[in-house]
């Protein structure tokens, strides 16, 4: 993509660091990425997908530096991030939703009732995170 655009700048690369960061250190780095940014004049950020897209503190630093993080708000982050907070919220606001369980139980046998109870296929997904 670089080779196509009219401007590139390396994130975490140069002399103002003590060691050269690596492809996802570099990505990751809030303060790296800011201050490309501010180097190459941006007025604006988009983080594309994964790493500091979904990072509300990453978009609460582009609001302080005066860079338009282009995404959702770090509140909104904050709440959909915890997949039962967003299911609650989508419950609240009236959007229907598929049938869940509160945390699963320790016991096997009451995780296969549930199961049953659900109907498969079952889907199991991890509180926090992506995906």
């Amino acid at each position: 993509h670089r080779f196509k655009a009219d401007e590139s700048y390396q994130v975490g690369r140069g002399p103002h660091l003590t060691r050269d960061m690596g492809p996802i250190e570099s990505y990751l780095s809030i303060e790296e990425v800011i201050r490309v940014a501010r180097l190459s004049g941006a007025d604006a950020i988009h983080p594309g997908y994964g790493l500091l897209s979904e990072s509300p503190e990453f978009a609460e630093t582009c609001a302080k530096a005066g860079i338009i993080f282009i995404g959702p708000k770090p509140d909104t982050m904050r709440r959909l991030g915890n997949k039962v907070a967003a299911r609650n919220l989508a419950i609240e606001v009236g959007v229907p939703v598929i049938p869940a369980t509160d945390p699963l139980p320790e016991d096997i046998g009451a995780v296969k009732a549930l199961a049953k109870t659900i109907g498969y296929p079952v889907m199991l997904k991890a509180s926090w995170g992506g995906g």
